[in-house]
């Protein structure tokens, strides 16, 4: 019996050494970040009382799990020299597709006074530039990741046409008629 027992603390030894050299060893790649992006902002409504924009971010998952996109949450300005604040947009619990791409789409309505300022920066310009910055959170099981994104586009005065004539808008002091809103708004 005595024999035996070195025997025995050696195997145990090895066998936990062996474990340890092969503990690390995976045949699962670690995850890699997904990304997140911009691919379209697009006037839905416009009209004098307020504006949808639909704003689509593209969510790309290279893991081989799905994921959650637990929020995205973002602010519409519109550029007028600095930043004009316009709207805000969010969603929630978006389920994402495992080794590829997912679409979201998030309307943001315009209330009336940024509109209307952002009307009268197209009828001015005769362009207006929307700016999209926000962050997607995805949870990928183990991890979650913040993914921060921002587009711009611009648009030109015709690309408006559809919803109003420009030739309308044009001939209308929109700062003046902004001021005058405001004024009754704030005499409420």
């Amino acid at each position: 019996m005595d024999v035996m027992s070195p025997v025995i603390p050696r195997m145990v030894f090895i066998l936990f050494f062996v474990f340890l050299l092969t503990c690390g060893c995976s045949s699962e790649p670690p995850l890699k970040q997904p990304t997140a992006m911009v691919t379209d902002i697009e006037l839905t409504d416009v009209s004098l009382r307020a504006m949808t924009v639909n704003t689509t971010v593209l969510i790309d998952n290279p893991n081989p799990i799905g994921a959650n996109l637990k929020k995205i949450v973002f602010d519409v300005y519109y550029l007028d020299d600095t930043p004009q604040y316009l709207g805000h947009g969010e969603r929630f619990d978006v389920d994402i597709r495992e080794n590829g791409n997912t679409s979201v789409i998030i309307p943001v309505t315009i209330s009336n006074m940024q509109a209307l300022s952002a009307i009268g920066t197209l009828a001015r310009k005769g362009s207006i530039t929307l700016r999209v910055n926000g962050s997607a959170f995805v949870d990928v099981k183990v991890i979650e990741f913040e993914l921060p994104f921002e587009q711009s586009r611009e648009f030109a005065a015709g690309e408006f046409e559809a919803y109003f004539p420009m030739s309308a808008i044009a001939s209308i002091n929109v700062t003046e008629k902004v001021d005058q809103v405001r004024d009754f708004l704030s005499g409420l």
